[in-house]
């Protein structure tokens, strides 16, 4: 009767907990892609307004840049076109050419951050993978011990009843024993990945060091431009030197300390100290511990310095000729910048400072842990063996035991695949959360790129209308700063009407383009003669219409259409991958695949770019408007919407 009721209950064991897995191969899924035909790409918008009609006889022209006068080209007297060059100014004040020089760089770093990341959390996401799928297969490999384990046992019970134990004992002994070989090189493998860990993160270490130590030098050589501390930019600021943080001297000594500091720390040997060891490739551990505290360290003397800058621009009096408000306002701009970008580094700092202390913390006590583990095995072999050479009590115990232990080793292990289930989702949803916002950092860069091309043009002034120069206010070689009188110019005729425009209406349009004009019921067509470049209280930019002497509708309210289209092909500045100044990538779908095509760019209009020519035909293009970074040709067909 026990011998029946045995049987019974590893059937229904065995019915139970042995599943055989299948692998299942999964179809392509659909991948949705927006397009756009070149033939549909920039098509005219009609902007309506309504203005009255004025009497204006001359106007007062101001430069919208600063620098030196370089050449002047017209003198008084002079007649002149609307949109004639009269000056063009040399950039030997703001830098516009270094400015726009300097956000293409930012454009390429916020590129490269991008990628490097990306490298990164696709390792992190790859690991998660690897991690469940070794759970996984060490779900069935347990199922598999466990069925042989107990089916051992069983046998070891009926054996012991008859006193037949030479062949079951050694049927028991060789499953222990490979049980135990598998421990063995479970801790094999568990040493071989902790070693490549602690390899990673030397290379961790050393890329942090690297990267903190190009920002120093950014946020240093910045800082000294301003302070002015050291031999190398002493001199080269003193027009405003005495304007600088003057309200709050205690501050700015504060922020010339910290600067200091920064220097200090820099050239100190603790700093050549760390970094040879940040580069060793036999760091120790307590050594790895040691540098990434250092850098957690320099990161707060970095911010400590930018805060405290920023508080004493803030303190600087303004002055039209040394410091103005243009000036003070460029600066914490910079600085801002500097902050977000060290914060943000910081962020992805502290989290890989947290993994590399948590991993050196616990991972040789989890070795330890297996070899012990190794140990009570082979300490249950022996035990085993006595039982297995004992009385049916025994064997009895035995088999409880080890039907027990598989049930508990089983609901185990498949928690530990669940959870990491739930540590894969985690690391693919970071993935694609952290890849979004550096792709909008991309994007910020190059609007900036773009905001920086737009004033590196000012430096030529030109005519807004047709009329005689009255006055030249400007001498050649003269500095000169933004808002300076620099011409006077009577206008040709007296009926003008002035339209505003928001930023995004003002970029896409062009001076001299024809327009319509609606006046009770005559209707004109006229060109617009000026267009400013410099908004006015409401954030608007204003456009003049000239009309001849012989249009009387002085004090009408006119309606005015105004078309807006450059002609040429627009496309959106999120779908373009900018390779060098003027040259991008845009991808296209041809014949179900992904092509990427060479164009060449001309203006940017807000967030669209002005397209000039193609590497292929640019109306026959078929350009994809969606994001397709995440496409796997192994994983999705492409469908157009």
């Amino acid at each position: 009767m026990k011998k029946i009721f045995s049987i019974l209950v590893l059937m229904a064991l065995l019915t139970s907990c042995w599943e055989v897995p299948e692998d299942i191969q999964a179809d392509k899924v659909d991948f949705f892609v927006e397009t756009l035909s070149g033939k549909q790409a920039g098509e005219t918008i009609i902007l309506e307004k309504t203005w009255q009609v004025r009497s204006w006889q001359d106007i007062s022209l101001s430069s919208n840049a600063s620098g030196r006068v370089a050449e002047v080209y017209v003198k008084t007297g002079d007649s002149v076109n609307a949109g004639q060059v009269l000056a063009v100014l040399e950039d030997s004040i703001w830098s516009y050419w270094i400015n726009l020089q300097r956000s293409w760089i930012w454009v390429e770093r916020a590129k490269i951050n991008y990628e490097s990341t990306q490298l990164t959390l696709d390792k992190s996401v790859f690991d998660a993978e690897m991690n469940l799928d070794t759970l996984e297969r060490n779900l069935i490999a347990l199922k598999i011990d466990s069925q042989q384990n107990l089916l051992l046992a069983k046998d070891n019970l009926d054996n012991s009843q008859y006193g037949n134990l030479d062949s079951s004992s050694a049927l028991k002994l060789e499953s222990l024993d490979n049980s135990i070989e598998k421990s063995k090189l479970d801790y094999e493998i568990k040493v071989s990945s902790d070693e490549q860990s602690v390899e990673w993160y030397k290379a961790t270490i050393k890329k942090e060091f690297s990267w903190l130590l190009t920002t120093l030098i950014d946020v240093q050589e910045f800082a000294d431009s301003l302070l002015w501390i050291t031999n190398t930019n002493k001199n080269d600021n003193d027009d405003f030197e005495n304007f600088l943080g003057v309200q709050d001297k205690n501050q700015k000594r504060s922020s010339e300390l910290s600067l200091q500091v920064l220097i200090d720390y820099r050239e100190a040997s603790k700093f050549e100290e760390m970094s040879i060891l940040a580069k060793k490739q036999d760091i120790t551990e307590p050594e790895m511990i040691e540098v990434i505290d250092y850098i957690d360290d320099w990161y707060d003397k970095v911010l400590d310095l930018l805060n405290k800058l920023e508080v004493t621009v803030n303190n600087s009096l303004q002055s039209v000729w040394n410091l103005d408000q243009t000036q003070i306002t460029g600066f914490i701009s910079s600085i801002n910048w500097y902050q977000a970008s060290t914060q943000w580094a910081y962020g992805a700092y502290i989290s890989v400072w947290t993994n590399i202390k948590s991993f050196l913390n616990t991972y040789k006590s989890s070795q330890a842990s297996i070899l012990k583990s190794i140990e009570l095995q082979e300490k249950d072999r022996d035990i085993q063996y006595k039982i297995l050479t004992s009385w049916e009590l025994s064997a009895s115990t035995g088999y409880e035991r080890t039907l027990i232990s598989t049930q508990d080793n089983i609901a185990d292990l498949e928690s530990r695949v669940e959870s990491a289930k739930k540590n894969l989702e985690n690391a693919e949803k970071n993935r694609d959360i952290t890849l979004r916002s550096l792709q909008n950092s991309i994007s910020d860069a190059q609007v900036n790129y773009s905001s920086s091309a737009k004033e590196y043009w000012k430096l030529t002034i030109r005519s807004p209308i047709n009329g005689t120069i009255g006055n030249v206010l400007l001498d050649q070689w003269q500095e000169i700063s933004t808002w300076t009188p620099s011409f006077e110019i009577v206008s040709d005729s007296s009926p003008e009407v002035e339209i505003s425009f928001s930023k995004w209406e003002r970029d896409l349009l062009t001076e001299n383009v024809e327009v319509e004009i609606s006046v009770q019921w005559e209707v004109y067509v006229w060109n617009i003669y000026a267009v400013s470049e410099i908004a006015d209280d409401n954030l608007n930019y204003r456009a003049t219409i000239v009309f001849d002497s012989w249009v009387n509708i002085i004090g009408n309210l006119v309606n005015i259409k105004v078309p807006v289209n450059t002609g040429k092909m627009l496309l959106p500045l999120n779908i373009l991958e900018i390779q060098w100044e003027g040259i991008a990538l845009v991808k296209t779908l041809s014949w179900s695949t992904f092509a990427d095509v060479r164009i060449r760019l001309w203006e940017v209009f807000g967030e669209y770019a002005e397209i000039i020519s193609c590497a292929e035909n640019c109306e026959d293009l078929n350009i994809i408007t969606s994001d397709v970074s995440n496409y796997d040709e192994n994983k999705f067909t492409i469908i157009e919407k």
